[in-house]
This record gives structure tokens, sequence and C-alpha cells, in this order.
């Protein structure tokens, strides 16, 4: 079965043929991303998506940075809607399922091939084969799921983790929690552990710091900074005992990562504290050490993730 599937945030919306059969993904071809800033909405961008390709899809999948709970979907950073109402006339479609982007990762974690899940750290050991794995990333945001292997298929929870509040563990990180929250009321994990957490880092110790968050992330990365050095080092800390508490919380055997930034951050990951972060749960050390911590690897796995899950709900 042929199938588009598409991946929309509040700034970009990217769309994908896939073809899908025996409940896993066969094959998925390059996406056309468009910004979202240039469309009225899910439909007319895909109508673009048809007039460029030349291929009109009557069956989609579409993941969506926001909360699906039935109802409309409102984006954040855009004016788009998705109404489950009226998605199927908008878009020229006769069957459709929406499911959260990140619940769309945890899909993605289920069903990618190995060679997509490079180790990062812990034992060197697969992902269970059942119970529950948490796969958590930081973007523009910092998203939280859980895949539960079951005995026959999977389950994927949804969920607002990011949002749970920040837990400072040294005077560096009590420091920048006090100064978000003088500026936004509480520090959640999400206002540390995401894109714009590094400059909210950086801002702590140098409030006149001006350059943009993408600007901060390349030299942070390129290092020879020494405020930025000392920046990373406490974001990849707190990103570690972040990971660890959510990992807590969820049972979970496992661990995935995902997104562009951790891949980014990948060779800095090693020699930081993030895994002695993680591992850091008192009575729960040797729990924590038995957890193996993967990164997914593949270049779109929201699309395949959401490929993945049509693939689950229709075996055919």
């Amino acid at each position: 079965m042929r199938i588009l599937v598409g991946d929309i945030g509040g700034t970009h919306a990217r769309f994908a043929p896939a073809e899908i059969g025996g409940g896993r993904v066969l094959s998925l071809s390059e996406p056309l991303v468009f910004k979202a800033a240039e469309f009225a909405g899910i439909g007319p961008a895909c109508a673009e998506y048809a007039e460029r390709t030349g291929e009109r899809l009557d069956r989609a999948v579409f993941g969506l940075a926001g909360p699906v709970t039935g109802g409309p979907v409102r984006f954040v950073n855009s004016h788009w809607v998705v109404d489950p109402a009226t998605l199927a006339a908008e878009a020229g479609l006769e069957h459709f399922l929406l499911l959260n982007d990140f619940g769309a990762m945890a899909h993605a974690a289920h069903a990618l091939p190995a060679e997509h899940l490079a180790h990062l750290c812990g034992p060197d050991l697969p992902l269970p084969g059942r119970g529950a794995i948490s796969v958590i990333g930081p973007g523009t945001g910092l998203g939280v799921a859980v895949l539960q292997r079951l005995a026959k298929g999977v389950a994927v929870l949804e969920t607002e983790g990011s949002h749970i509040h920040f837990a400072p563990l040294d005077a560096r990180e009590a420091a920048v929690c006090a100064g978000i929250s003088a500026s936004h009321g509480r520090t959640s994990i999400e206002r540390v552990v995401s894109g714009p957490g590094l400059g909210e880092i950086v801002r702590t110790f140098n409030p006149d710091e001006a350059r943009s968050d993408a600007d901060l992330w390349a030299a942070a990365l390129a290092g020879g900074e020494q405020l930025l050095d000392d920046a990373l080092a406490t974001f990849l800390a707190s990103y570690g005992a972040a990971v660890g508490d959510l990992s807590l919380a969820h049972g979970s055997l496992g661990v995935v990562l995902t997104g562009g930034l951790t891949n980014r951050m990948r060779g800095h990951l090693a020699g930081s504290a993030f895994h002695s972060r993680f591992c850091d749960k008192g009575r729960y050390r040797a729990r924590m050490e038995s957890i193996p911590i993967k990164l997914i690897t593949h270049p779109q796995p929201g699309l395949f993730g959401a490929a993945a899950a049509y693939a689950q709900e229709h075996p055919e």
C-alpha cells in the first residue's frame, strides 16, 4: 500500500510517500519540505505536494507537533489548525491517521532496523524485546514518549513529561533555574534541556550575550570559548539527569534518544557528565547502569515512525 506521510511542525511540514505492507514500512522516499508560513493550512500544503509530484494519494498519516486528543490540533508556532472533522475534505483523503510527532518517534524506535540505532552508553546490548522504553529528544522543545513492547505488538504513550519541574543538582544549575524562574514563573526541564536551553544557560552567566541560539550551538559544538564550553557541559549534565529521572518514572528498561540536536552532540557525550548523571540515582544506581541508551540516526525518523504507526494499524 502506498500512503502519504507527513511530519508537521510549527515551522516546517515534511511530506513523503511510503510503501507499507505486512505491518511494516517497506520504503520511504525523500521528503518535500515546505515552510508552514507559506500555506494557509494542511489542505493547501497537500495540494502543493500533489502538484509538484504528480501523485495524489488518498491514504495518509500525519505526525503533529501538539497533543492529539480527537479535537482540532493547534500549533504553538504556526497559524495552522489540523481538524480531524474537516481534514479528509481539505486534503482529499479517504482515510487518515493522526498522532503526536513524538509518538511517531516512539514507533520509529520500535520499527527501525538496528543499523539506525547507534549505541551511546550503558551496556552495549539490544533494546529489550518486552517492557517499557523511554524515547526522548531535545529540539525546539523536549519530546518525551514511552514505547511499551508487549507480548503481541506495541503501545505508545504520548506524554508531556518535558514540563515537569527542573531539579538543579549543583550551584550552576541552581543559578540557571533561578534565572529562568524569575523570567517565566517556574523552570521545567524543557526550559533547560532543549535547543533554546543552551542560550538560557549562557545568558545566566553573561546577560549581554546577543548571539542567536543557532550561532551559540555552532560555537559551543566547535569549542574554544570557555563560557560556551562550560554551558555545554552544564547542558549535557542536565540532559543526563533529566533522562534518568524520566526513565525511572517510566520504569523503562531501555532509552532511545532522538533528534538532530542529539546527533550533533554525539561526539561530546562520552566525555561529559551525561551518563554519570543518568546513573546517579542513589539506591537505584545499579538499575540505571544496566539500561542501554541508543541514538536514532535515521535521517527522517518522524516520517518513518508515522508510516510505521499506520502500517501497524493496517497490516494488510
